[in-house]
Parts: structure tokens; sequence; C-alpha cells
């Protein structure tokens, strides 16, 4: 948590509230969006302030970038994997190099 991200939240909900009070009884679809950015804003900046390890949640890498795939319902990660897309990535390049070519050289090297 740091004392942007608190301003941040303070500053989307102050926008929100403007906003939702300054609505008519039929509010246009331009209004209700503009609604629904700001508070996805203050989700985030609220969301960010409990984050333990910053907007990751990884300990190594608490300020690195968030996996794109991350909550994507339609191509979900696998449930070892988090937020950390440093992380996510070395969990893929792992996965996809075979283990038991360490062993075949140190199998060499031993013969």
């Amino acid at each position: 948590m740091g004392y942007a991200d608190l301003r941040e939240l303070q500053t989307a909900l102050t926008t929100a509230s403007d906003i939702a009070s300054s609505l008519q009884t039929a509010p246009t679809r331009r209004d209700a969006d503009q609604l629904v950015d700001v508070l996805r804003r203050a989700l985030t900046a609220a969301t960010s302030l409990g984050a333990a390890g910053g907007p990751t949640g990884c300990a190594l890498h608490p300020n690195g970038a968030v996996d794109p795939l991350y909550g994507d319902p339609e191509d979900p990660l696998p449930p070892e994997y988090g937020r950390c897309l440093l992380c996510n990535d070395r969990r893929r390049r792992a996965d996809a190099h075979p283990h038991h070519h360490h062993r075949d050289w140190h199998r060499r090297r031993t013969a």
C-alpha cells in the first residue's frame, strides 16, 4: 500500500460520488459507462491497499506486471499460477521443457 494508491482511491470515490449525485432520473448510457469506469478505478485502488505484495501479490516481484491471463474465464491459468507475470512465465518455460534433459546430461558426465 502506498500513498498514491490511497490518493487514487479517494479521488475515484469522490468522482464517483459527484457523477452519481448529478445523475438525472434517466441517466444516459454515457453517464452509466463513466460511472462504471470510475468505480473500477476505485476498486483497483482499494484492492491494491490490501495487497501485501503489491499488485501481483508476489513476494519476489511485488511491483511486477500482472499476468494478462489472470482471471480470464476463456483461457484460465492452471490452479497453481498466481497474478505475477514473471513467475507465471517461469512456470510456463519450465512446463515447456521436460526435466529429463538434466538427467541425460548427468548420465553422460558420469559414464
